[in-house]
């Protein structure tokens, strides 16, 4: 599997996009909160044409961003609300629960999620919007839940499915995309948190080098969005930014790259 994996990649990973054009299927994780609003600032006129918070209301420093911001009912909480915060913001598309197979994350058994689903976001279908599915992690509960709770939504319709990933080696993380694509073949994927988690930065830089690209080749995945667009705190290798906001060489690679090496 992964040897052709890598073939395949090998042979597609060098796509060009406009210079100045944004690229429809790069997103931008915020994940800064309402600190340091200013930083989204270098994210203008780059590769990301998209982006969101986990929120259901776009706040003024993203709505004014120039990026299309994607509204999230992450849980339970609020979801009463969720379809006339959406309407009132003209969105077109959004994003379901978050990882709610773990416990510290939206929690919801899967007949849960699929009674609210069916109640309060399958309707925003009628209005023409873009239903993006629950986003399991990639632990062994993520894919199972996500069965399950297809086989209790039946009356529910999703334009993508987004999924979540983090670990180690490029070729772990096509193997998993792949993997999942099987499961869910009808289905359009968007890579909606996805990192590296080496503590070597040149490996870090390197899997997102050729993870955007290799994604960039597959026309069944239509959105990826790294995880994180934040400032470097000493703790971790996979923030876009230095300690003063401005992209470092892994945040250069993700918003600016349209012509990217294999990997080796």
């Amino acid at each position: 599997m992964f040897g052709r994996l890598v073939a395949f990649a090998t042979f597609s990973l060098a796509l060009a996009q406009g210079a100045l054009a944004s690229n429809s299927k790069r997103g931008l994780t915020w994940s800064q909160g309402s600190n340091n609003t200013g930083d989204i600032s270098v994210a203008e006129n780059t590769q990301v044409s998209w982006t969101y918070d986990w929120g259901q209301t776009v706040p003024d420093y993203l709505k004014n961003s120039g990026l299309t911001y994607i509204p999230m009912q992450w849980g339970s909480s609020g979801i009463e609300g969720f379809q006339a915060a959406v309407q009132a913001q003209g969105a077109k598309t959004v994003l379901g629960f978050n990882e709610p197979d773990f416990s510290s994350q939206s929690n919801l058994a899967p007949a849960q999620a699929a009674s609210l689903w069916e109640q309060y976001i399958q309707p925003l279908k009628a209005d023409g919007v873009a239903l993006g599915g629950p986003a399991v992690t990639a632990a062994p509960s993520g894919i199972p839940w996500l069965q399950q709770f297809l086989g209790n939504c039946t009356s529910c319709t999703f334009d993508f499915i987004p999924l979540h990933w983090y670990g180690d080696g490029v070729g772990n993380f096509y193997n998993y995309i792949w993997e999942f694509h099987g499961e869910f073949p009808s289905y359009p994927i968007w890579v909606t948190e996805f990192a590296s988690t080496s503590t070597n930065v040149t490996e870090v830089n390197s899997f997102c080098n050729a993870s955007i690209a290799y994604m960039d080749s597959l026309d069944w995945i239509q959105g990826y969005s790294w995880f994180a667009f934040f400032r470097d705190d000493g703790t971790s290798y996979y923030n876009l930014l230095d300690a003063s906001g401005k992209p470092n060489a892994l945040g250069t690679t993700y918003l600016t790259s349209t012509i990217v090496d294999p990997p080796s």
